[in-house]
């Protein structure tokens, strides 16, 4: 004698995690697979020309955020600049003002040059004739502190990020670790 019992998909509902869960594990996966990414790139982070380092990965590995709604998860991450690394484009000076103040010095470093010189007595703006580049030199000692440009260009960088097939093993296997 046999015994058959016939299950449909609906009996085994109840047993199986809801696709919101399943969402926030695949989220949870992709955004600490971010998070490990930009935190091992800030820790491998080689400042030049004695600039210090800015920590600037690291700061955006703590703005990552995950939003789940239905069946879709959202990574963000909350630190600018970071999409305009991995797509690439042009930065233009802000409203009011000619340049961007790019610090060539370690003392000038993450801070723009309105907060070291408020009253504009230290440094000395060069900027020659039909030249698309500046500089702001240091009054006393003729150093340049601050590079100026009309405008920048970031190439696209997409290794800021752990790569598309990285971020889908992250979020499969955070999945397949709740079923």
């Amino acid at each position: 004698m046999h015994l058959t019992l016939k299950i449909s998909e609906s009996d085994l509902a109840d047993l199986l995690p809801s696709e919101n869960k399943l969402a926030q594990a695949a989220g949870r996966g992709v955004s600490n697979a971010v998070k490990r990414h930009l935190a091992e790139r800030d820790s491998r982070a080689r400042p030049d020309d004695g600039m210090p380092h800015t920590g600037y990965y690291g700061d955006a590995a703590g703005g990552v955020t995950t939003d789940v709604s239905g069946k879709m998860a959202v990574v963000t991450i909350h630190k600018e600049g970071v999409a305009l690394h991995y797509y690439g484009g042009v930065v233009y000076p802000t409203k009011g003002h000619k340049a961007l103040a790019i610090p060539k010095s370690p003392a000038t470093a993450g801070k723009r040059p309105a907060e070291i010189d408020p009253d504009r007595s230290r440094f000395a703006l060069v900027w020659p004739k039909g030249k698309t580049v500046g500089t702001l030199r240091d009054k006393k000692s003729g150093d340049i502190v601050y590079l100026l440009v009309s405008k920048a260009t970031i190439k696209a960088d997409k290794t800021i990020l752990p790569t598309e097939d990285e971020m889908f093993e992250a979020g499969k296997s955070a999945m397949e670790a709740i079923l």
